[in-house]
């Protein structure tokens, strides 16, 4: 969006909650459209009158398309921007999961001096082994848990 320059300053003509002054020192002596109020209604004419106002502003309200200087143009179909080609909509790295391996183990607990307490057990079940591909570069990519010495293989 170009920027211009002019020996006036920009203003911007956002709408007030109250009316400002006629010739407050932002506005450069432009006029205002500020109602002041709506007319009293009286008798039938005034009546009509004060309708249209009224009219007038919720139609402002509901069909004017530039808020605060900011142009919401209405949605008339389903427009969209041009897709990127270079987006994927898959990963590239997937894991083979027919060359997953698991294993059960059994840990014991701990008794006060440190030794197993064959009383307190549990069996959990750890992946050892898993293997991704890279679809971009055809490659494989394997994580091994490796052997810790951490509890007895159930098997």
């Amino acid at each position: 969006m170009p920027v211009y320059f002019s020996d006036v300053p920009p203003t911007c003509p956002i709408s007030h909650d109250q009316p400002v002054g006629p010739m407050s020192p932002y506005l450069f002596s432009r006029p205002m459209f500020i109602r002041k109020a709506i007319p009293p209604a009286r008798d039938l004419p005034s009546a009509i009158t004060v309708a249209n106002i009224a009219r007038s502003i919720v139609t402002a309200l509901v069909n004017n398309q530039v808020r605060n200087n900011v142009y919401n143009p209405p949605n008339h179909g389903s427009l969209t921007a041009a897709q990127d080609k270079h987006l994927t909509k898959k990963a590239r790295w997937v894991e083979q999961k027919d060359k997953r391996v698991k294993r059960k183990y059994k840990y014991y607990g701990e008794n006060k001096d440190g030794s197993k307490n064959k009383a307190i057990w549990l069996i959990t079940e750890r992946i050892e082994r898993m293997v991704w591909y890279d679809h971009g570069w055809k490659s494989y990519m394997t994580w091994e848990y490796g052997d810790k010495g951490e509890g007895e293989p159930v098997r």
